[in-house]
């Protein structure tokens, strides 16, 4: 089940934006195609995000997996619950699996994450091939 209330990008991370904050976590669809999450690795709080650009990456039992940047910012926040059972990332990924809250620098770039439809479209092809 895709939320429908959040923003989506094609690496397959979820955005919840309120105000000038973003709360950023990993899709349940990327997720399902993981192995084992094995360990997880964050940004600090305060650290600075630029969209594109590598903020963590999920060690799994299959590989590491990089966590891309969907927004522009400084940490606010960092959710240990995932930090200290990383399986929480596949029980919960929406909403105990969340990863960071982010401080946005330029908020109006959200407006070029996908919406819940186009997500799903996404995945959808993703899924035939």
């Amino acid at each position: 089940m895709i939320p429908r209330d959040l923003k989506y990008t094609s690496n397959h991370e979820w955005v919840n934006i309120k105000g000038r904050t973003a709360c950023i976590g990993i899709t349940e669809f990327a997720l399902d195609g993981l192995g084992k999450v094995l360990n997880l690795d964050l940004p600090n709080k305060e650290d600075e995000l630029l969209v594109g650009v590598a903020l963590g990456d999920v060690e799994t039992t299959d590989a590491l997996h990089e966590i891309t940047s969907p927004v522009e910012g400084f940490v606010a926040e960092v959710n240990d619950t995932p930090l200290n059972n990383p399986d929480i990332l596949k029980k919960d990924p929406y909403k105990r699996g969340w990863l960071l809250k982010v401080k946005l620098s330029t908020p109006e770039r959200v407006d070029s994450l996908l919406s819940a439809d186009e997500y799903l479209s996404l995945t959808q092809k993703k899924s035939k091939k």
